[in-house]
């Protein structure tokens, strides 16, 4: 029962990734259940079905034509009416970075509970 417990939360890293490159969750965490090693290997590997040149937080839309533009764009591509630039995201933060804090902190979350787990139902 406990490893079953151990599995379940394991399952969990290889299912926030995948699901942070535009994966299913839900089958990555049945993938990650059952064969941890192979789908943690796996899922590191796998490209994400994001645009990896344009992320969506680094779009708007035009205010002409509401289709997506780039946020530093002084020209819209689609319909051609000029508009006026917005500050980058990195610009506004001012820290350089783009680590998804959020998913390192649900991977640390979940290491976290496992030991717990682990410690508590002392796994024979």
């Amino acid at each position: 029962m406990e490893l079953l417990i151990i599995a379940a939360v394991l399952g969990l890293i290889p299912a926030f990734i995948a699901q942070s490159k535009g994966r299913s969750f839900g089958a990555w965490w049945l993938y990650g259940f059952l064969l941890f090693i192979v789908a943690i290997i796996h899922v590191l590997i796998i490209p994400s079905l994001h645009n990896p040149s344009v992320n969506s937080s680094e779009l708007r839309e035009c205010p002409f034509c509401a289709e997506p533009i780039k946020r530093q764009a002084l020209k819209c591509k689609h319909c051609g009416s000029e508009v006026s630039p917005l500050p980058s995201l990195v610009e506004i933060h001012g820290d350089g970075t783009k680590i998804a804090w959020k998913r390192v902190g649900v991977l640390i979350l979940s290491l976290a509970v496992t030991l717990i787990i682990i410690r508590f139902f002392g796994v024979k």
